[in-house]
């Protein structure tokens, strides 16, 4: 371009701003980034599922879960789910405020049972007047039932008074017979993916609770558990906001009603969930305060501060202990459901689970030929293919869920195959073109993105997203 005098301020000028312009050119030369225009086509693209047999009369994903196996470990919890239930029976929790027909039915048998002794005491006293010593027995007796139904009649008053101030939900309805167990917590803390966990239900089968950062419980949502309908894990918006006032939670959100509680955090406690834990504690409402996504915590203090993970533990055990009074935390990862609290998490909440897993218990019996089940004692998935689990996604829309040694893989077009995985020792590989490792898995668990490593030089590497 040329500069001119005029309002530049002649020539002078302008040759300094010349001077300036092709300064500052060189400068954003030497820190600047070359894009091609038609750069050379990459070898990230979709050409790793060249080669395999996809089909739109392939099963679905879920009809593809739904034909594997059920693992022993969803028979054991299976049994506890049972267990609960046959202890439940039809009578509801004693912190629950509201009269069941098997309470009502419980004072009326008392009631009846306590006239019928006054009616046999007043026809026996005039035989037993020479008998001080049994006259004075039976009198006890018969006082002794009459506190216990004024005492029984109380209870139902005061609970049902309460049920006033602590209306139960419409949408929580048939308490009787069933087991409800809460989930709180704000968005982002992985309520739908510990629901999911919990309830051992495969990455997009039927009933998955949809996960991921977008997701945001609005209302309350219920998850019964495959095959215990009556046994239901319920999703519930955080506490705090304008829909949901911190002040009328408890009430709003029928928690007294549950039988259980887990209050869910990724970080910190909130002054809003300590004082929920102290309104379920002053209600006999048992509750459990459960740390999330511990091992991105470990990780990272690693990566930071070289802190190895008993050490981060100790420091979040510590941390909720002094600054929220948190003493029995339950740090889990969902990612990772044999580590760190997860297991302790599972028998706590399900007291059957734990009869199940203990070696005294009349039915852990090794050397029962059940035991000696091909079934019972399954292959152990090496770690790399045990934190590969699950639902993943890549940036051609296509979704690979890894159940086992096989993965599900649906295009965005609606073809389907399944393809087998190979390993290797401490390596998984995907077409035998790709491979990943623990550091692969490690990074995987801190950003979401898994990276498949190409094995030949012409290959770029894939990528895969959680889904």
């Amino acid at each position: 371009f040329e500069l001119r005098g005029g309002w530049w301020g002649g020539n002078s000028m302008s040759a300094e701003l010349l001077s300036a312009l092709f300064k500052r050119r060189s400068d954003v030369d030497k820190g600047a980034q070359t894009w091609e225009s038609a750069p050379q086509k990459s070898s990230a693209d979709a050409s790793h599922l060249k080669g395999l047999e996809f089909s739109s009369n392939a099963p679905s994903a879920q009809e593809w879960l739904q034909q594997l196996d059920i693992t022993p470990e969803e028979d054991h919890l299976a049994e506890a789910l049972a267990d609960g239930l046959s202890e439940r029976r039809e009578s509801l929790p004693s912190h629950v405020p509201a009269i069941s027909a098997k309470d009502a039915e419980r004072l009326q048998m008392l009631t009846e049972a306590v006239a019928k002794m006054q009616r046999e005491f007043a026809a026996e006293r005039e035989g037993l007047a020479a008998s001080r010593e049994e006259l004075e027995r039976r009198e006890a007796e018969v006082r002794s039932r009459e506190q216990a139904l004024q005492a029984e009649r109380e209870e139902q008053r005061r609970r049902k008074e309460e049920s006033v101030n602590y209306p139960q939900p419409a949408w929580l309805e048939n308490l009787e017979g069933t087991i409800n167990i809460g989930v709180v917590g704000n968005s982002g803390v992985g309520k739908s993916l510990l629901i999911n966990k919990l309830r051992r239900v495969r990455p997009g089968g039927v009933g998955w609770a949809p996960v991921g950062v977008n997701e945001t419980t609005r209302e309350p949502t219920k998850y019964p558990f495959p095959g215990h309908p009556k046994v239901c894990l319920w999703d519930l918006p955080g506490a705090g906001t304008a829909a949901v006032p911190s002040d009328t939670y408890v009430q709003d959100m029928g928690l007294r009603y549950f039988d259980k509680v887990l209050i869910l955090t990724a970080g910190r406690f909130t002054s809003m969930e300590v004082t929920l834990r102290a309104e379920l504690e002053r209600h006999s409402v048992p509750f459990f305060m459960v740390r999330t996504k511990v091992d991105i915590d470990v990780y990272n203090n690693h990566e930071d501060n070289q802190r190895d993970q008993e050490t981060t533990l100790r420091e979040i055990r510590q941390d909720l202990r002094s600054n929220h009074g948190v003493t029995d935390a339950y740090l889990i990862s969902s990612r990772d459901v044999e580590s760190y609290d997860m297991p302790r998490l599972m028998q706590d909440l399900f007291p059957g689970l734990k009869r199940q897993l203990d070696a005294a218990a009349p039915t852990f019996c090794p050397g029962a030929p059940a035991w000696n089940d091909a079934w019972a004692m399954p292959d152990a998935l090496s770690p790399v293919l045990s934190a590969l689990q699950g639902r993943w996604t890549d940036a051609f829309r296509a979704v690979y869920l890894v159940q086992g040694q096989q993965v599900h893989v649906t295009l965005a077009n609606g073809q389907r195959a399944v393809v087998p995985l190979t390993q290797a020792p401490g390596q998984i590989f995907w077409c035998s073109r790709w491979f990943i490792s623990d550091d692969s898995i490690t990074k995987a668990r801190r950003s979401a993105e898994l990276c498949w490593v190409p094995t030949l030089a012409g290959d770029a590497p894939l990528v895969w997203w959680w889904a």
